[in-house]
C-alpha cells in the first residue's frame, strides 16, 4: 500500500472519528434537551390538575367522596392523567395500568414531595411523575414516543450527513496527498538515478515545508557522494599513475643493471670498461636504494596521523640542514646562503630537517654552477594602536629561495605528486625521482604548515612554508 494511501485512509479514519464523536456529542445534548422538556411537560401537567383538583375539593366542601371524583375526572380529565384513591383508579386515560404504577421504580424529584420514574409499556417508554391531591395518587404521564422519534431522525440526519462528509472528503484528502507528497517521488526518483550512476542527478523539489528541507539535505547529501567518488576515482586514478611511474622508475636503472651485468658474464672487457660497467651498475643501485628508501618514508608519513613535537629553534633547524646539503652544493659549485632566522616552532625536528633538505636539494638541482640558495624567515607585522607598539603576528614563514631555471604556472599545482618531474630528463642526470616534494608535502600536512610556490621560468623559484609563529624567550 503506497504511503498516499495509507495517509488518506489514517485521515479519513481520524475525520469519521470526529465525526462520530461530535454527532454522539450533539445527539446526547439534545436527548437531554428533549428529556428536560418532557419533565417540564408533566411537571406543569401535575401541578395543573392538582390546582383544579384543590379548589374542586374546596367548592364541594372540603371534602370529597368517590362519585365526586368520578365526576370530576370525567368533566375535567386529559389523556395523561391517572388518579388513584384508596387504591382504586378513579381516573385512567393513558395505556398504563394499576401494576405498572406500583411496580416502577419512583425516585425523588428534585426538591419536592413529588417522585418520577420511566416505564416501558409494549415497547413505548413513559415518563411519570407522581405526586399526592384530593387525598389520593395523581400521576402525570409523558409519551416518550414523540422523543425517540426526533431523536432517531436525528441521528439518521448525523449519519446522512457524515457519510456525504466522507464521500466529498477522502477523493479530496487523496487529490491533496498525492499532490503534497508529489515531490517524494521526485526524490524517490533521483536516488535511483544515482543509484544507477547518475551521479550528477539532483531532486528538483523546492519550499521551506519539510519535504523542500528533505530536498535541500538529499541534493547536500548527492553533493558529498558526488565529491567522495569524485575523490575516491582521483585517488585511484593517482595510484595507477603512481604504480606506473613507480614501475617505470624502477625499469630504467634495473634495466641498465641487468644489461651491464649480462654484458660483464658475456663478453670480456678491458680493466677499464670493467671499471666504467662496475661504477654504473653501482650508481644506479644506489638510485634503487634511495628510491627505496623515499618510498618507504612516504608510505609511513601518509600513515601517520600524529607526531611528538617540541619547541625548534628555526636558525638552528635551518642550519643544520643547510650543513647537511652544503657538500653536495659546493660539488656543483652553488652557494648556500643562511638570511635572518628568528623565532621558534613546534614541530619533529628530524622530519622537518628532511623537509627542508629535500628544499634545498631541488633548488640545487634547479641552479647552474655560481648561482645562490638562499634560507631566511619572513615575518608579517602588524601595527598595533599603540604606535609605541608593534605586534607580531602568528604568520611567519621560511623561504627557500634559488634564482634557477624556475617553473612554468601551470606545471605548479602538480609538483607533490609523487614522480612528478617538470624537466624529467635534468631530473634523471642529476639522481631525483620525483619524490622529494612528496615527502615535502606529507610532512608540512601533520605539521599543519601551509606551503606557496612562487616561480616564474628563468627568474628561479620562492618556496615558502608558513606556520605559527612564536618568539624566542631571552
Amino acid at each position: 500500500m503506497k504511503l498516499r494511501t495509507k495517509i488518506t485512509l489514517i485521515a479519513a479514519a481520524v475525520i469519521l472519528l470526529a465525526a462520530a464523536v461530535s454527532d454522539g456529542i450533539i445527539w446526547m445534548i439534545c436527548r437531554r434537551t428533549l428529556l428536560q422538556e418532557a419533565e417540564q411537560n408533566v411537571i406543569h401537567r401535575l401541578a395543573v390538575q392538582r390546582a383544579e383538583l384543590e379548589r374542586y375539593t374546596e367548592q364541594i366542601g372540603g371534602t370529597v367522596t368517590l362519585p365526586e371524583l368520578t365526576y370530576y375526572f370525567k368533566t375535567r380529565g386529559d389523556d395523561y392523567t391517572v388518579f388513584v384513591w384508596n387504591g382504586t383508579v378513579v381516573y385512567n386515560q393513558t395505556a398504563l395500568e394499576l401494576e405498572d404504577l406500583r411496580s416502577a421504580e419512583f425516585l425523588p424529584y428534585a426538591y419536592s414531595t413529588n417522585e418520577i420514574a420511566q416505564i416501558r409499556k409494549n415497547g413505548a417508554e413513559m415518563l411519570v411523575l407522581k405526586g399526592s391531591a384530593g387525598g389520593g395518587v395523581l400521576y402525570a404521564v409523558e409519551d416518550l414516543r414523540p422523543v425517540t422519534h426526533r431523536l432517531t431522525m436525528l441521528a439518521f440526519g448525523m449519519l446522512t450527513i457524515s457519510a456525504c462528509i466522507a464521500v466529498l472528503t477522502i477523493p479530496l484528502l487523496y487529490l491533496l496527498t498525492r499532490r503534497t507528497l508529489r515531490p517524494l517521488g521526485k526524490l524517490s526518483d533521483s536516488a535511483k538515478l544515482i543509484a544507477a550512476g547518475a551521479y550528477d542527478e539532483r531532486a528538483a523539489v523546492t519550499g521551506t515545508d519539510e519535504i523542500g528541507m528533505l530536498a535541500q539535505d538529499f541534493n547536500t547529501m548527492a553533493d558529498a557522494v558526488q565529491e567522495r567518488i569524485r575523490a575516491l576515482a582521483e585517488s585511484e586514478e593517482r595510484k595507477s599513475m603512481f604504480m606506473a611511474d613507480f614501475s617505470h622508475e624502477l625499469k630504467t636503472p634495473l634495466t641498465a643493471i641487468s644489461g651491464y651485468a649480462q654484458t660483464m658474464r658475456t663478453v670480456r672487457l678491458s680493466e677499464e670498461d670493467q671499471a666504467e660497467a662496475l661504477g654504473y651498475i653501482y650508481s644506479e643501485s644506489k638510485r634503487l636504494d634511495r628510491l627505496a628508501k623515499k618510498m618507504m618514508r612516504l608510505m609511513e608519513l601518509e600513515r601517520t596521523e600524529r607526531l611528538e613535537t617540541e619547541d625548534i629553534d628555526i636558525s638552528a633547524l635551518i642550519s643544520a640542514a643547510c650543513e647537511t646539503c652544503r657538500p653536495a652544493a659546493e660539488k656543483k659549485e652553488i652557494t648556500l646562503e643562511q638570511g635572518d632566522c628568528t623565532g621558534s616552532l613546534r614541530g619533529d625536528f628530524d622530519l622537518l630537517h628532511d623537509a627542508l633538505c629535500n628544499l634545498i636539494d631541488n633548488a640545487c638541482k634547479a641552479s647552474n654552477a655560481g648561482q645562490t640558495v638562499r634560507l631566511y624567515t619572513e615575518i608579517t607585522r602588524e601595527t598595533n594602536d599603540n604606535p609605541n607598539i608593534t605586534a607580531l603576528s602568528e604568520d611567519c614563514a621560511i623561504v627557500v629561495e634559488d634564482a634557477g631555471c624556475g617553473i612554468p604556472e601551470h606545471e605548479i599545482r602538480n609538483l607533490t605528486e609523487p614522480f612528478y618531474m617538470v624537466d624529467k630528463s635534468r631530473s634523471r642526470r642529476s639522481g631525483g625521482a620525483g619524490l622529494g616534494l612528496s615527502l615535502v608535502a606529507q610532512i608540512i600536512r601533520i605539521h599543519g604548515i601551509r606551503m606557496d610556490i612562487e616561480s616564474e621560468p628563468d627568474h628561479g623559484t620562492r618556496i615558502k612554508l608558513h606556520f605559527v609563529y612564536t618568539p624566542l624567550n631571552t
